[in-house]
């Protein structure tokens, strides 16, 4: 017999319908990245729910390309791409104008950081440094003792070139940075970071490190752990934690500007002095609600561009964190920069391999090899634009102006 579930039709009727529903329903038999198992899927929602899920159904993409993207695909939810830009970036990969697509349903997002750009532009561009990638796992074994974890640290200190080999033989672009031992009483940390070239490298880091411990877990000491899992939570993966501000988890960049107050006065529409004072007073309220870093808007600008160019969109957990300081530069122009301590970014694999998101890839010179610190460096500059446009118009009261005529429809 099947299993049924019930299902309340309309919220005004007292009846539950009793829908049959297979058990098997939402993976489908065989292989589930096809149009079949696809069609199957959107079948038993309809009757289990009676929505008919018209915009939701539209295939847009094959289902055989989405294998290792998604699981029980039934369809595409498209989110509205704008471009922002032009933005010169003076970057040591990203060097001259870029058109920056945006995916968001935020309404003067896009425009914000088209008028950051403009700003930024007319001052002669950004200039971004981006630090080389090291993507952490943190596994952690338990011993019965502080002893014996002690003595764990000091066994794999001395064997850190074989464990490389290891973990580095399941991956052809990854490198195992580093390997630092965390212990606390009787448990043992061990962060491994890596290189991980081109790729994002969350998959990859996982995989190398899950190689490393079961070679570990062969081996005395290790094997006497009474407890083992291979994230410890240590590594921060897709959460703001203090140590985000001041130890990577990814790629480090840093953005910059200096903008003469005549560009100040006749593109963002303030003076200098008033962006730096609401900058200032920003910070100290940072500093009393205990939030991690000061800064306006990155999740905004961080969001919408990884989105548009296939990237694991949690990550802005760690990498929305992250420090804007507005200095006046003399006693006439505006200073301005951005860090992002934690952005995860790739070029290669993950969702960069989808059709739209490849693309947003290709409007910025970034698809496919060598474009992840390309990408990174037009991250920086785009988030920049963006905190000086949100900046500029809160020193001028127009924030609320702002989104009252492009933040909701007329």
């Amino acid at each position: 017999m099947p299993k049924t579930m019930r299902v309340r039709r309309d919220a005004g009727d007292a009846a539950d319908k009793v829908i049959p529903l297979r058990t098997d329903g939402m993976r489908a038999l065989g292989d589930q990245w096809t149009e079949v198992a696809r069609r199957e899927r959107l079948r038993i929602l309809r009757e289990a729910t009676g929505v008919t899920l018209a915009q939701l159904s539209e295939p847009l993409v094959d289902a055989a390309q989405l294998r290792g993207q998604i699981e029980n695909f039934v369809g595409v939810m498209r989110v509205p791409v704008g471009v922002a830009g032009p933005l010169t970036v003076c970057g040591k990969m990203a060097s001259g104008l870029f058109y920056v697509p945006l995916a968001t349903t935020e309404g003067t997002l896009v425009l914000a950081v088209t008028r950051g750009a403009e700003a930024i532009s007319a001052a002669g561009g950004a200039a971004v440094a981006v630090a080389e990638s090291s993507v952490t796992r943190a596994p952690l074994f338990v011993f019965a003792t502080q002893s014996d974890a002690s003595n764990a640290r000091r066994w794999i200190a001395q064997r850190v070139a074989r464990v490389c080999e290891v973990a580095e033989a399941t991956t052809r672009h990854g490198r195992l940075r580093s390997i630092e031992p965390i212990q606390y009483g009787r448990r043992l940390v061990l962060e491994f970071a890596y290189w991980t070239g081109d790729a994002a490298g969350q998959n990859m880091v996982t995989f190398a490190t899950d190689a490393a411990c079961r070679w570990l877990r062969q081996r005395a000491p290790f094997n006497q752990a009474e407890f083992f899992t291979i994230e410890s939570n240590c590594s921060h993966d897709k959460k703001m934690a203090a140590l985000n501000a001041s130890r990577r988890r990814g790629r480090r960049v840093e953005a910059e500007v200096t903008i003469p107050r005549s560009v100040v006065r006749a593109v963002l529409k303030a003076e200098p002095e008033a962006m730096v004072r609401v900058a200032r007073e920003g910070l100290y309220a940072c500093v009393v609600s205990g939030a991690v870093g000061a800064q306006a808007q990155f999740a905004n600008v961080l969001t919408a561009l990884l989105l548009a160019t296939g990237q694991d969109v949690a990550t802005v957990a760690e990498c929305g964190t992250g420090l804007t300081i507005l200095e006046l530069d003399g006693d006439e122009d505006l200073y301005a920069s951005v860090t992002i301590p934690n952005l995860i970014v790739g070029s290669v694999g993950g969702g960069s391999r989808l059709p739209c998101q490849r693309e947003g890839l290709e409007l910025l010179g970034c698809a496919g090899c060598n474009g992840s610190q390309k990408l990174a460096e037009i991250v920086g500059a785009a988030v920049l634009a963006g905190e000086l446009a949100l900046v500029a118009s809160l020193a001028t009261n127009t924030f609320a102006q702002a989104h009252a005529a492009y933040g909701r429809p007329t």
